[in-house]
Protein backbone atom coordinates (compact mmCIF):
# COMPACT_ATOMS: atom_id res chain seq x y z
CA UNK A 1 0.00 0.00 0.00
CA UNK A 2 1.22 3.48 -0.80
CA UNK A 3 -0.43 5.46 1.92
CA UNK A 4 0.68 8.01 4.48
CA UNK A 5 -1.67 10.32 6.37
CA UNK A 6 0.01 13.52 7.53
CA UNK A 7 -0.62 17.21 7.41
CA UNK A 8 0.23 19.23 4.31
CA UNK A 9 2.45 22.30 4.06
CA UNK A 10 2.83 25.35 1.87
CA UNK A 11 5.04 25.61 -1.24
CA UNK A 12 8.80 25.96 -1.20
CA UNK A 13 9.08 28.87 -3.63
CA UNK A 14 12.33 29.95 -5.28
CA UNK A 15 14.43 29.10 -2.22
CA UNK A 16 13.14 25.54 -2.32
CA UNK A 17 13.96 25.17 -5.99
CA UNK A 18 17.49 26.45 -5.44
CA UNK A 19 17.82 24.11 -2.48
CA UNK A 20 17.02 21.08 -4.63
CA UNK A 21 19.83 21.92 -7.02
CA UNK A 22 22.27 22.72 -4.22
CA UNK A 23 21.51 19.48 -2.44
CA UNK A 24 22.36 17.39 -5.50
CA UNK A 25 25.50 19.21 -6.57
CA UNK A 26 27.83 16.57 -5.17
CA UNK A 27 26.63 13.25 -6.60
CA UNK A 28 29.84 11.43 -5.69
CA UNK A 29 29.27 12.01 -1.99
CA UNK A 30 27.64 9.35 0.12
CA UNK A 31 27.38 7.78 3.54
CA UNK A 32 29.29 4.49 3.73
CA UNK A 33 27.54 1.36 5.06
CA UNK A 34 24.12 2.99 4.91
CA UNK A 35 23.23 0.93 1.82
CA UNK A 36 24.21 -2.75 1.88
CA UNK A 37 23.84 -5.45 -0.76
CA UNK A 38 21.79 -8.50 0.23
CA UNK A 39 22.16 -11.98 -1.23
CA UNK A 40 19.17 -12.56 -3.50
CA UNK A 41 20.35 -15.87 -4.96
CA UNK A 42 19.47 -14.77 -8.49
CA UNK A 43 20.85 -12.69 -11.35
CA UNK A 44 17.40 -12.12 -12.79
CA UNK A 45 16.28 -8.50 -13.02
CA UNK A 46 13.96 -7.59 -10.15
CA UNK A 47 11.39 -4.86 -10.77
CA UNK A 48 9.24 -4.68 -7.66
CA UNK A 49 9.27 -5.25 -3.92
CA UNK A 50 6.67 -5.08 -1.15
CA UNK A 51 6.64 -5.77 2.59
CA UNK A 52 3.77 -6.51 4.95
CA UNK A 53 5.91 -6.09 8.07
CA UNK A 54 9.51 -5.44 9.07
CA UNK A 55 10.24 -9.14 8.53
CA UNK A 56 8.03 -10.35 5.69
CA UNK A 57 8.46 -9.22 2.10
CA UNK A 58 8.52 -10.09 -1.59
CA UNK A 59 10.64 -9.25 -4.62
CA UNK A 60 9.45 -9.96 -8.17
CA UNK A 61 11.02 -9.82 -11.60
CA UNK A 62 11.67 -11.39 -14.98
CA UNK A 63 10.63 -14.90 -15.97
CA UNK A 64 8.03 -15.17 -13.22
CA UNK A 65 10.58 -14.72 -10.45
CA UNK A 66 9.22 -14.42 -6.92
CA UNK A 67 11.52 -14.20 -3.90
CA UNK A 68 10.24 -14.27 -0.32
CA UNK A 69 11.92 -13.14 2.88
CA UNK A 70 10.70 -13.74 6.43
CA UNK A 71 13.87 -12.38 8.00
CA UNK A 72 13.88 -8.74 7.04
CA UNK A 73 15.93 -9.44 3.92
CA UNK A 74 18.67 -11.48 5.57
CA UNK A 75 17.69 -14.46 3.44
CA UNK A 76 15.52 -14.72 0.31
CA UNK A 77 13.89 -17.91 -0.91
CA UNK A 78 12.53 -18.44 -4.45
CA UNK A 79 8.98 -19.72 -4.86
CA UNK A 80 7.19 -20.87 -7.97
CA UNK A 81 4.78 -18.26 -9.28
CA UNK A 82 3.33 -20.50 -11.99
CA UNK A 83 4.13 -17.82 -14.57
CA UNK A 84 6.98 -17.21 -17.00
CA UNK A 85 5.95 -13.60 -17.63
CA UNK A 86 7.88 -10.58 -16.42
CA UNK A 87 6.45 -9.55 -13.05
CA UNK A 88 6.65 -5.81 -12.43
CA UNK A 89 5.13 -4.86 -9.09
CA UNK A 90 3.73 -6.37 -5.90
CA UNK A 91 1.43 -5.09 -3.16
CA UNK A 92 0.11 -6.53 0.08
CA UNK A 93 -3.57 -6.15 0.93
CA UNK A 94 -3.23 -7.97 4.26
CA UNK A 95 -0.56 -9.62 6.43
CA UNK A 96 -0.32 -12.69 4.16
CA UNK A 97 -2.30 -11.65 1.10
CA UNK A 98 -0.39 -10.09 -1.77
CA UNK A 99 -0.87 -9.30 -5.44
CA UNK A 100 1.61 -9.27 -8.31
CA UNK A 101 1.09 -7.86 -11.79
CA UNK A 102 3.08 -8.33 -14.98
CA UNK A 103 3.25 -8.74 -18.74
CA UNK A 104 0.32 -9.90 -20.87
CA UNK A 105 -2.35 -9.05 -18.31
CA UNK A 106 -0.82 -11.17 -15.56
CA UNK A 107 -2.34 -10.93 -12.08
CA UNK A 108 -1.22 -13.35 -9.36
CA UNK A 109 -2.49 -13.69 -5.80
CA UNK A 110 -1.07 -15.32 -2.69
CA UNK A 111 -2.76 -15.85 0.67
CA UNK A 112 0.22 -17.44 2.42
CA UNK A 113 2.83 -14.72 2.17
CA UNK A 114 4.14 -15.74 -1.23
CA UNK A 115 4.67 -19.47 -0.86
CA UNK A 116 1.93 -20.37 -3.35
CA UNK A 117 0.32 -18.29 -6.10
CA UNK A 118 -2.87 -18.46 -8.13
CA UNK A 119 -3.52 -16.63 -11.41
CA UNK A 120 -6.43 -14.18 -11.50
CA UNK A 121 -8.54 -13.03 -14.45
CA UNK A 122 -7.60 -9.52 -15.55
CA UNK A 123 -9.70 -9.35 -18.71
CA UNK A 124 -6.82 -7.81 -20.66
CA UNK A 125 -3.62 -8.79 -22.45
CA UNK A 126 -2.01 -5.42 -21.79
CA UNK A 127 1.11 -5.43 -19.67
CA UNK A 128 0.28 -4.38 -16.12
CA UNK A 129 2.92 -2.23 -14.43
CA UNK A 130 1.68 -1.37 -10.94
CA UNK A 131 -0.81 -2.48 -8.31
CA UNK A 132 -1.95 -0.84 -5.09
CA UNK A 133 -4.45 -1.76 -2.39
CA UNK A 134 -5.95 0.80 -0.05
CA UNK A 135 -7.47 -1.90 2.14
CA UNK A 136 -8.25 -5.61 1.73
CA UNK A 137 -11.23 -4.87 -0.55
CA UNK A 138 -10.21 -1.87 -2.68
CA UNK A 139 -7.39 -2.06 -5.20
CA UNK A 140 -6.25 -0.59 -8.51
CA UNK A 141 -3.92 -1.69 -11.30
CA UNK A 142 -2.43 0.34 -14.17
CA UNK A 143 -0.63 -0.67 -17.33
CA UNK A 144 0.00 -0.27 -21.04
CA UNK A 145 -2.35 1.57 -23.39
CA UNK A 146 -3.91 3.60 -20.59
CA UNK A 147 -5.18 0.49 -18.79
CA UNK A 148 -6.74 1.04 -15.35
CA UNK A 149 -8.43 -1.80 -13.48
CA UNK A 150 -10.16 -1.65 -10.10
CA UNK A 151 -11.69 -4.03 -7.59
CA UNK A 152 -14.03 -3.43 -4.67
CA UNK A 153 -14.44 -7.08 -3.76
CA UNK A 154 -10.93 -8.01 -2.71
CA UNK A 155 -9.83 -8.96 -6.21
CA UNK A 156 -12.59 -11.48 -6.89
CA UNK A 157 -13.27 -9.41 -10.00
CA UNK A 158 -11.49 -6.57 -11.77
CA UNK A 159 -13.33 -3.84 -13.65
CA UNK A 160 -11.93 -1.70 -16.44
CA UNK A 161 -11.94 2.05 -15.73
CA UNK A 162 -11.84 4.48 -18.69
CA UNK A 163 -8.64 6.50 -18.40
CA UNK A 164 -9.11 8.70 -21.45
CA UNK A 165 -5.51 8.09 -22.55
CA UNK A 166 -3.52 5.59 -24.57
CA UNK A 167 -0.31 6.42 -22.75
CA UNK A 168 1.33 3.65 -20.81
CA UNK A 169 0.67 4.10 -17.09
CA UNK A 170 3.51 3.05 -14.79
CA UNK A 171 2.31 3.82 -11.27
CA UNK A 172 -0.88 4.40 -9.29
CA UNK A 173 -1.68 5.55 -5.75
CA UNK A 174 -4.83 6.27 -3.76
CA UNK A 175 -4.86 8.14 -0.45
CA UNK A 176 -8.50 7.27 0.25
CA UNK A 177 -11.34 5.55 -1.61
CA UNK A 178 -12.01 8.65 -3.71
CA UNK A 179 -8.71 10.43 -4.38
CA UNK A 180 -6.07 8.83 -6.56
CA UNK A 181 -3.45 9.49 -9.23
CA UNK A 182 -1.71 7.59 -12.02
CA UNK A 183 1.41 8.57 -13.97
CA UNK A 184 3.02 7.36 -17.17
CA UNK A 185 4.64 8.12 -20.50
CA UNK A 186 4.81 11.54 -22.18
CA UNK A 187 4.44 13.34 -18.86
CA UNK A 188 1.00 11.86 -18.25
CA UNK A 189 -0.56 12.52 -14.84
CA UNK A 190 -4.17 11.46 -14.25
CA UNK A 191 -6.29 12.21 -11.20
CA UNK A 192 -9.61 10.98 -9.90
CA UNK A 193 -11.91 12.24 -7.15
CA UNK A 194 -14.50 9.49 -7.44
CA UNK A 195 -12.55 6.29 -6.90
CA UNK A 196 -11.57 5.97 -10.54
CA UNK A 197 -14.98 6.10 -12.19
CA UNK A 198 -13.65 9.14 -14.04
CA UNK A 199 -10.10 10.39 -14.57
CA UNK A 200 -8.89 13.84 -15.57
CA UNK A 201 -5.57 14.81 -17.13
CA UNK A 202 -3.37 17.10 -15.04
CA UNK A 203 -0.81 19.39 -16.66
CA UNK A 204 2.71 18.23 -15.84
CA UNK A 205 4.52 20.41 -18.42
CA UNK A 206 6.98 17.54 -18.72
CA UNK A 207 7.77 15.37 -21.76
CA UNK A 208 9.41 12.75 -19.55
CA UNK A 209 8.22 9.23 -18.94
CA UNK A 210 7.01 9.30 -15.35
CA UNK A 211 7.75 6.10 -13.47
CA UNK A 212 6.50 6.56 -9.93
CA UNK A 213 4.59 8.84 -7.56
CA UNK A 214 3.98 9.26 -3.86
CA UNK A 215 1.39 11.41 -2.10
CA UNK A 216 1.74 12.03 1.63
CA UNK A 217 -1.88 13.21 1.76
CA UNK A 218 -4.54 14.40 -0.67
CA UNK A 219 -2.65 17.64 -1.39
CA UNK A 220 1.09 16.97 -1.25
CA UNK A 221 2.78 14.67 -3.74
CA UNK A 222 5.88 13.89 -5.78
CA UNK A 223 6.43 12.32 -9.20
CA UNK A 224 9.71 11.02 -10.65
CA UNK A 225 10.76 10.04 -14.16
CA UNK A 226 13.48 9.75 -16.74
CA UNK A 227 16.13 12.40 -17.30
CA UNK A 228 16.07 13.48 -13.66
CA UNK A 229 12.39 14.46 -13.78
CA UNK A 230 11.14 15.39 -10.31
CA UNK A 231 7.79 17.13 -9.89
CA UNK A 232 6.02 18.34 -6.76
CA UNK A 233 2.49 19.48 -5.98
CA UNK A 234 0.98 21.20 -2.94
CA UNK A 235 -2.61 21.27 -4.20
CA UNK A 236 -3.48 17.74 -5.26
CA UNK A 237 -1.97 18.17 -8.71
CA UNK A 238 -3.84 21.29 -9.83
CA UNK A 239 -0.35 22.67 -10.33
CA UNK A 240 2.90 20.74 -10.60
CA UNK A 241 6.21 22.44 -9.81
CA UNK A 242 9.34 21.35 -11.69
CA UNK A 243 12.04 20.29 -9.20
CA UNK A 244 14.00 18.26 -11.76
CA UNK A 245 17.56 17.42 -10.86
CA UNK A 246 20.54 18.83 -12.78
CA UNK A 247 22.02 15.43 -13.58
CA UNK A 248 19.96 13.58 -16.23
CA UNK A 249 19.77 10.24 -14.43
CA UNK A 250 16.54 8.26 -14.67
CA UNK A 251 14.58 8.27 -11.40
CA UNK A 252 12.38 5.21 -11.05
CA UNK A 253 11.00 5.13 -7.51
CA UNK A 254 9.92 7.60 -4.82
CA UNK A 255 8.57 7.05 -1.32
CA UNK A 256 8.14 9.13 1.84
CA UNK A 257 8.18 7.70 5.36
CA UNK A 258 6.83 10.92 6.91
CA UNK A 259 6.19 14.44 5.73
CA UNK A 260 9.85 15.48 5.86
CA UNK A 261 11.69 12.26 5.01
CA UNK A 262 11.66 10.89 1.49
CA UNK A 263 13.68 8.62 -0.75
CA UNK A 264 14.29 8.38 -4.50
CA UNK A 265 16.01 5.52 -6.37
CA UNK A 266 17.05 5.20 -9.97
CA UNK A 267 19.65 4.53 -12.61
CA UNK A 268 23.33 3.89 -11.83
CA UNK A 269 22.60 2.96 -8.23
CA UNK A 270 21.02 6.29 -7.41
CA UNK A 271 19.71 6.59 -3.85
CA UNK A 272 18.68 10.09 -2.75
CA UNK A 273 17.30 11.23 0.58
CA UNK A 274 15.51 14.34 1.81
CA UNK A 275 14.90 15.24 5.43
CA UNK A 276 13.31 18.64 4.79
CA UNK A 277 10.27 17.74 2.74
CA UNK A 278 12.14 17.90 -0.55
CA UNK A 279 13.86 21.24 -0.06
CA UNK A 280 17.15 19.41 -0.68
CA UNK A 281 18.01 15.94 -1.96
CA UNK A 282 21.38 14.36 -1.22
CA UNK A 283 23.05 11.09 -2.28
CA UNK A 284 22.80 8.43 0.40
CA UNK A 285 25.14 5.48 0.87
CA UNK A 286 26.89 3.59 -1.90
CA UNK A 287 24.66 1.26 -3.89
CA UNK A 288 25.93 -0.95 -6.73
CA UNK A 289 26.31 0.92 -10.02
CA UNK A 290 23.18 -0.66 -11.47
CA UNK A 291 19.62 0.45 -12.05
CA UNK A 292 17.27 0.26 -9.06
CA UNK A 293 13.63 0.03 -10.14
CA UNK A 294 11.61 0.11 -6.94
CA UNK A 295 11.92 0.89 -3.23
CA UNK A 296 9.84 0.16 -0.15
CA UNK A 297 10.15 1.22 3.49
CA UNK A 298 8.35 -1.14 5.87
CA UNK A 299 9.65 1.00 8.73
CA UNK A 300 10.77 4.58 9.13
CA UNK A 301 14.42 3.55 9.41
CA UNK A 302 14.61 0.50 7.15
CA UNK A 303 14.03 0.21 3.42
CA UNK A 304 14.79 -2.04 0.47
CA UNK A 305 15.36 -1.46 -3.23
CA UNK A 306 15.59 -3.94 -6.10
CA UNK A 307 17.04 -3.79 -9.59
CA UNK A 308 19.14 -5.28 -12.37
CA UNK A 309 21.09 -8.53 -12.01
CA UNK A 310 19.10 -9.67 -9.00
CA UNK A 311 20.20 -6.69 -6.94
CA UNK A 312 18.54 -6.20 -3.55
CA UNK A 313 19.89 -3.52 -1.25
CA UNK A 314 18.96 -2.65 2.31
CA UNK A 315 18.79 1.03 3.20
CA UNK A 316 19.25 1.97 6.84
CA UNK A 317 18.43 5.52 7.92
CA UNK A 318 20.34 7.10 10.82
Amino acid sequence: MKRLTIRGVSGLGLAGLLGVFAGTANWAAGIPDAVTVLKSGTTTTLYGTAFSSLSNGLAVGNRGTVLVTTSGGTTWKPHKSGSEEALYKAAFSGPNTAWVVGANGTILKTTDGGVTWKPQKSGTVASLFDVTFLDPQHGWIVGADGTILSTDDGGASWQDQPSGTRSGLHAVQFVNRKAGWAVGSLGTILATKDGGRSWTLQESKSPSTLFDLFFTDAMNGWVVGNGGALLQTFDGGAKWEDRSLPKPVDLTGVIFTDFRTGWVVGDRGTVLRTTDGGLTWTPYGRAPHTTLYSAVFPGAKTGYAVGDNGTIVKIVAP
